[in-house]
């Protein structure tokens, strides 16, 4: 597959909407970043090839119902890239490949030429922690409901893929839920999931070279077209965000060890100087850092077994 970016053109194509509604409502966005080298097979290939224990997840998981105990955590171990690719394409895997930057710096070069790109067209947009990771996923695989922490956009790069985007306030996200995420004492996909919470989304299907980006903490979920899927997202704090950080991680101190309740969002003022003063000594504590995840890894890709997964002995890897 022979994949080259029009440096002629911008990566996004951008009008007049998106311009004063980014960030502010759900968008969707044509790009080219999805012909970009770094997306070929040989590329993908080359990041699987026997990859670092901490770069990646793989999750396998039930296709036909929205069932977040049916998700497993597994282990990609001396297979070459193409054959796990293949596992991939065949069965019924989900791949977070994380940090892809280790293995070739120009992925960092394209996140931070997306994100130029970004505040030469957002006057005052500043953004920093920037991150990119590619997902790699089987036809029919599902990503279940939840809530993510930094500003985010889903760049898709090849297949298709339906994406549901809720409103980022009750019923669909509770405060106190949104707290323990951020404070790292829950997992993004321990939200609580009602299909009738489907008729307030805003539903977008979308195919290679069309992002999406939505405002901050809007739950989402994902359904795959039947087809592979390849996309990648990108992340970033800026300074509202970071300060919304803070203020979730010194609630979730007030709620969960004082009892306090109808606690203030707000980002100014002296009530949130006095929460980074609590957040910054909750950090100091230790509190946040003590809390390693811990994932009970029970199966293998392997491209010979039923749905690309193998059954092993169960093991703990600690992060």
């Amino acid at each position: 597959m022979e994949l080259a970016l029009d440096r002629n053109a911008s990566l996004i194509e951008w009008d007049e909407p998106a311009l004063s509604q980014f960030g502010r409502k759900p968008l969707r966005l044509m790009h080219q970043v999805h012909r970009h080298e770094l997306f070929s097979d040989d590329a993908l290939a080359r990041l699987l090839d026997n990859p670092a224990r901490g770069d990646y997840y793989v999750n396998t998981m039930n296709i036909d119902a929205h069932d977040t105990r049916s998700r497993r955590e597994g282990e990609i171990r001396d297979l070459p890239g193409r054959d796990v690719l293949r596992a991939v394409a065949e069965g019924r895997l989900w791949i977070l490949f994380l940090r892809p930057e280790r293995a070739d710096p120009r992925y960092e070069a394209l996140l931070e030429e997306i994100y130029r790109e970004i505040a030469s067209h957002q006057p005052g947009f500043s953004a920093k922690h920037l991150k990119l990771s590619i997902l790699i996923s089987s036809p029919n695989i599902q990503v279940y409901y939840h809530s993510d922490i930094p500003g985010q956009s889903l760049w898709q790069v090849r297949g298709r893929k339906r994406v549901y985007v809720y409103p980022n306030h009750e019923p669909f996200l509770s405060q106190p839920a949104l707290e323990r995420i951020a404070a790292g004492e829950a997992h993004e996909f321990s939200l609580p999931y009602d299909p009738s919470f489907d008729e307030h989304a805003t539903v977008y299907d979308i195919e290679p070279g069309q992002m999406l980006h939505w405002p901050l903490h809007c739950p989402h979920r994902i359904v795959n077209g039947d087809c592979l899927n390849v996309s990648f997202t990108t992340e970033h704090f800026t300074p509202g965000i970071r300060r919304n950080f803070i203020v979730q991680c010194a609630n979730n101190v007030l709620r969960r060890r004082f009892g306090w309740e109808h606690l203030s969002q707000d980002t100014t003022g002296p009530g949130y100087w006095a929460k980074f003063g609590l957040a910054a000594a909750w950090k100091l504590s230790g509190s946040r850092s003590r809390r390693r995840k811990v994932l009970n890894v029970d199966f293998r890709v392997d491209p010979e077994a039923p749905g690309g997964v193998r059954d092993i002995e169960p093991y703990e890897y600690h992060e």
